[in-house]
């Protein structure tokens, strides 16, 4: 894996279950977005391939 270079974005979504998270940022080098879950410690992240599959933008 290559060294992260993480373009910061900030913005709400909610998962397939309702739950709503925030995305930090998405790291170019490789490829994925980096987010917050409530209650979790450490920022997951998710393939962009993917994101749009499994996450909806929340509306203000």
């Amino acid at each position: 894996m290559e060294a992260e270079h993480i373009k910061p974005w900030v913005a709400r979504y909610k998962d397939s279950n309702g739950i709503e998270v925030e995305t930090v940022g998405v790291d170019v080098a490789n490829n994925r977005v980096i987010y917050r879950r409530p209650g979790y410690a450490n920022e997951c992240v998710c393939p962009r391939r993917d994101w749009s599959k499994k996450f909806r933008k929340v509306e203000s």
